[in-house]
């Protein structure tokens, strides 16, 4: 497994990079980040794209091999431990678009949480790259405001490919008075398998 960054110099931290939003801040996000972890335990590898400043890292409680979170907002972070074992794990300031990405399919585990992803430049967030982490991932959790436009127009694309299936689709009413009232109270939750989650 290899993550490389296509142009560092490219990546400065964001200035609002610390910054927290209040749909992220809650119990909300907490419920989450436990969630997903708990469907990547058999995944020796994690790549989370979209961890914001909440990296799920700190949440999954397995022993993977290496976890990379890679978000224009997260903090940069590298360690060589985990839950007591070694483990690679890196936190990159970037967009997703801006990575090489070099996982032996079905190796990995991949989250996408708060699924609200932009073009970077011409590069569509919907695109080859992000089919190809998809369709090689050995599990995809992905979670989502069915009320925000851009998450809701994109997410039927990536579940109705053929190259997964729905092993479980949740509806989550988070009670959270961080975003009482909002669209991000109501949630979509999906765990999706491919041709690589029965190996």
């Amino acid at each position: 497994m290899q993550v490389n960054l296509k142009d560092a110099a490219s990546v400065a931290p964001p200035q609002e990079a610390g910054k927290d939003i209040p749909h992220l801040a809650g119990l909300g996000a907490t419920m989450r980040q436990v969630f997903a972890a708990h469907f990547m335990r058999d995944c020796p590898h994690i790549l989370e794209i979209g961890g914001h400043i909440r990296p799920i890292t700190p949440y999954l409680t397995h022993h993977p091999l290496s976890v990379t979170s890679v978000d224009p907002k997260t903090e940069a972070y590298e360690a060589a431990e985990l839950n007591g074992r070694p483990c690679h794990v890196r936190h990159i300031t970037a967009k997703f678009q801006q990575i090489d990405y070099h996982y032996q399919p079905g190796s990995y585990g991949l989250v996408l949480l708060g699924y609200s992803l932009k073009p970077f430049g011409r590069k569509d967030p919907l695109g080859d790259l992000l089919f190809s982490l998809i369709d090689n991932a050995k599990t995809v959790v992905i979670e989502y405001a069915p009320e925000l436009e851009r998450a809701a127009s994109q997410v039927p694309h990536i579940i109705s490919r053929p190259s997964v299936t729905v092993r479980g689709q949740f509806d989550l009413h988070l009670h959270d008075p961080e975003i009482a009232g909002t669209p991000y109270a109501a949630r979509q939750f999906y765990v999706l398998d491919t041709r690589y989650s029965a190996s």
